[in-house]
């Protein structure tokens, strides 16, 4: 049974420890956190130089801190990952073998998931780690892609567009709608409706809407209805961006 220490309490440290604690193949061994003082699932350790020794230390802190974070754990020539999606597994200290595990999902606590529906992106430093890091995926029935750290950065990318700004332009909407008193509820039909049908369309061909239509009176009546200009010029740009994707 292989035995796992989380590094971090954030949202994506939070739903790894549950993920570790629920599974009947893992051995969640302990548990870093600066604010959390105890757990009933797992020992939690608040000095990472009070870690204990595990087979795998997986870091899920921001990136600016992997490296810190990683000269700070005193065992040496043991399997040490991160979690990030656009940071190399090289910052990470050399005492120590490297790789990454990339759960590629978009984490809020207390949110529950379907862990088996999240792809882990792997990368390591020799044969061996990088069989670990299978054989981890597998016993937690998600599917894993061993993917470099040019594609893992790549992919990184096309999610913060369509996941992150995605729900930016949610929130925005919500405003839109909350300015005038309705309920954000009548939206979610099309939005849930604009994610499944990319499940049976490419994106391009399920592309809809004025700009799609070129139908200039309608964009230029919502441009003359929002009053915030930062929105106003991003409904432009990117109702430009379609004219132009589509030869409108």
């Amino acid at each position: 049974m292989i035995k796992v220490s989380v590094l971090g309490s954030g949202n994506v440290g939070f739903h790894l420890v549950n993920l570790f604690y629920n599974s009947k193949k893992i051995k969640l061994h302990e548990w870093y956190s600066r604010s959390l003082e105890s757990d009933p699932r797992v020992k939690v350790v608040n000095e990472i130089a009070s870690l204990t020794e595990s087979d795998i230390y997986i870091i899920c802190v921001n990136d600016d801190s992997i490296a810190e974070v990683s000269d700070k754990i005193s065992n040496e020539g043991k399997l040490v990952v991160h979690t990030s999606g656009s940071t190399a597994y090289n910052v990470m200290n050399k005492k120590n073998r490297r790789g990454v595990f990339y759960p590629l999902q978009t984490f809020s606590k207390f949110q529950e998931l379907n862990y088996s529906k999240i792809p882990i992106c792997i990368e390591a430093e020799n044969f061996k780690d990088l069989e670990t890091l299978k054989n981890l995926s597998l016993d937690l029935n998600c599917k894993y892609y061993q993917i470099n750290f040019e594609e893992r950065k790549t992919l990184h990318l096309a999610a913060i567009i369509s996941n992150n700004f995605t729900n930016f332009l949610f929130g925005v909407s919500k405003e839109i709608i909350d300015s005038k008193n309705l309920d954000f509820n009548i939206l979610k039909p099309l939005i849930n409706e604009t994610v499944n049908k990319i499940h049976k369309l490419d994106p391009i061909k399920a592309q809809t809407g004025p700009a799609r239509r070129n139908d200039v009176n309608i964009m230029k009546m919502h441009e003359n209805m929002l009053k915030n200009e930062e929105i106003k010029s991003l409904y432009m740009v990117i109702s430009k961006m379609i004219k132009e994707k589509y030869g409108n």
